[in-house]
């Protein structure tokens, strides 16, 4: 029963697990063999429980009639011999001569034979149970006529005549103690003359006649009935010469030896379980005993609940025909829809279901999917165009940074020396200056050749020098390939006027700034390295931070208005997140600025 149980929760789990899986026929499946399994589950248990209580007990009532029939055949058989011993007893002409000397007279001898011995022999013939009987005579002028008469020297269990006579009765055993009982059931009896004890009867049979062992209890199938001594000794048993393991017989002849007082027994051991019934047989100190495995006993229960089970598996054969039928038939649509939704899942938003617009409610789904498609493209495509707008307005917000004070400050710089020095070399100045704003202040085109923007810088540090009388020594260390590579506009003056503004220490008015290249495979590094006092290095681990992505804080620099996270957010904008400004510094030492962007021999490419 508790077997059954852990089998069923076990095949309840794992159908679960099936379920969350299965699609949607085999749930269907599921659900149908739920609704025909679980009664049958509950059915089968109840049935089996009952008829399981109903054959322990026919087997416990059939083991008790058995052995109860194998006393009564004992007490039966017990009861005829005990008969003739009395008869045989009761030959007073017969003890008498056999207790006198028999030799004296030999025709007394030869009337005796003829006589009182031969009406003997009759008596132990006209039972068909004895085989044979001897008597042995404390008479020491015996004459031993074979195998009827003997001296009680043969008898040779003097210790067993003791016994006979404490008990005055008949003892049955069922192997004889003399060398003509060896192998037989025997019946002893002391032989009385009066009030004399004269001598042993012993009474031979074959032990299977005593016991009726070609009766129905010897022959019943499905068990086995044996006969156990006292001592839990096999002595017979049924079929022949097979019994149970010799655990077994002790376990079984434990419980009986134990407690006399109970007729049936329940024993398991490691071959399984036994029931059964016993008997004691009196006057034989023997038990007759009847045993069934419960195997045997549950065999057709067994067999039952195979075939119910094997119905059931038609049954679910069945529903799982006609539910792949229904499935095939009603819901082929629901699985068209199903592999629409799996290429959806894969990038393909052209995917259309057919449908029609008065069908039944899968239609109503399927409609209901290609107008969700649709507006997924359209909202895809009012977002791209949103963000494009959004990156344009930007960049035109970036590029509209420049700061014109800067300008606005050269001029009236230049004014004021026309004004003061009147000197000619004004008109240079003032040609540079135009130079310089032209290039800031046009956008025909998004990129620049290398070589341009080096020159605007170079301008940039005449102005500087000019206006704030600083020396500013730049060193450009570019190789001539390099130079007509085109760059993003306005990416390496901010950071050439980073290394003015900050790099320059306030007690001196003297800067060296060095521009080189370092082409790695398809990436170009530009470096802008100046010798100033660098960057405090709280301040150098924010703007790291800020290029990094992880900090929104505004570290916009330079009078120009296009600082380094100006340049580094336009580089990623063109070309990717693998791609900006990388700066490196040592506090009233150096700082260098890279700027990192991929590298083509013949052409960059635009923003």
């Amino acid at each position: 029963m508790r077997t059954g149980v852990r089998l069923m929760k076990h095949i309840y789990g794992w159908m679960q697990r099936k379920y969350r899986k299965s699609g949607l026929a085999t749930k269907i499946v599921a659900l149908l063999a739920v609704i025909v399994l679980a009664p049958a589950a509950a059915v089968t248990v109840f049935w089996v429980q009952r008829e399981a209580g109903q054959v322990y007990e026919k087997a416990q009532l059939q083991c008790l009639a058995i052995v109860e029939q194998a006393a009564k055949d004992v007490a039966g058989n017990r009861s005829l011999i005990e008969n003739t011993v009395l008869i045989a007893l009761n030959q007073k002409d017969f003890l008498k001569f056999c207790s006198g000397d028999m030799s004296a007279d030999g025709l007394s001898l030869v009337k005796f034979s003829q006589n009182e011995l031969k009406g003997m022999r009759y008596i132990f013939q006209s039972n068909s149970l004895i085989d044979s009987a001897s008597f042995y005579f404390y008479n020491e002028g015996l004459y031993e006529i074979w195998d009827t008469i003997y001296s009680y020297d043969r008898f040779e269990n003097a210790g067993f005549a003791e016994r006979l006579h404490e008990e005055r009765g008949s003892i049955f055993l069922l192997d004889g103690i003399t060398p003509k009982g060896r192998g037989y059931a025997c019946c002893y009896h002391e032989v009385y003359l009066d009030t004399t004890c004269i001598g042993v009867l012993e009474i031979r049979m074959q032990a299977e006649d005593f016991l009726n062992k070609s009766g129905d209890i010897w022959t019943e199938e499905g068990g086995y009935t044996l006969l156990l001594d006292g001592e839990g000794r096999c002595l017979f048993t049924q079929p022949d010469g097979e019994v149970p393991d010799r655990d077994t017989l002790l376990a079984i002849s434990r419980q009986f030896l134990e407690d006399v007082s109970k007729e049936s027994f329940e024993v398991r051991t490691k071959e399984g379980w036994y029931y059964g019934a016993w008997q004691y047989l009196d006057g034989l100190d023997a038990y007759a005993v009847r045993c069934v495995e419960k195997q045997s006993l549950m065999g057709g229960i067994y067999r039952s609940v195979f075939m119910a089970l094997g119905f059931v598996l038609l049954v679910l054969a069945a529903i799982y025909l006609i539910a792949s039928l229904i499935y095939r038939r009603m819901l082929s649509r629901l699985n068209v829809l199903t592999s629409s939704m799996r290429q959806v899942q894969d990038g393909h938003l052209e995917v259309r279901v057919k449908a029609r617009e008065d069908g039944d409610e899968l239609d109503e789904l399927g409609n209901h999917f290609n107008r969700m498609l649709s507006r997924m493209e359209g909202l895809i495509t009012e977002n791209v165009e949103r963000e494009t707008a959004a990156i344009n307005a930007e960049l035109n917000a970036l590029q509209s940074q420049i700061n014109s004070h800067f300008l606005y400050n050269a001029l009236e710089s230049i004014r004021m020396m026309a004004e003061v020095k009147s000197e000619t070399e004004i008109a240079d100045t003032i040609i540079a200056l135009g130079g310089l704003l032209r290039y800031n202040m046009s956008w025909e085109s998004r990129t620049v050749t290398l070589r341009e923007e080096i020159a605007s810088i170079e301008r940039y540090i005449y102005f500087v020098n000019m206006i704030y009388e600083f020396d500013v020594q730049l060193k450009v260390r570019l190789e001539e390939e390099i130079l007509d590579t085109e760059i993003p506009k306005l990416c390496l003056q901010p950071c050439v006027e980073n290394s003015v503004v900050h790099g320059m220490a306030p007690e001196s008015r003297q800067l060296h700034i060095t521009v080189s290249a370092v082409e790695n495979g398809k990436v170009l590094v530009l470096q802008v390295l100046d010798d100033g006092r660098g960057i405090e290095r709280g301040l150098l681990n924010r703007l790291n931070a800020v290029l990094e992505g992880v900090s929104d804080e505004n570290v916009r620099t330079g009078n120009s208005g296009i600082g380094i996270a100006n340049v580094h957010k336009r580089l990623q904008m063109n070309y990717g997140r693998e791609y900006g400004i990388v700066l490196q510094s040592e506090e009233n030492a150096y700082t260098l600025i890279k700027v990192v962007m991929p590298y083509e021999k013949k052409k960059l490419g635009g923003w």
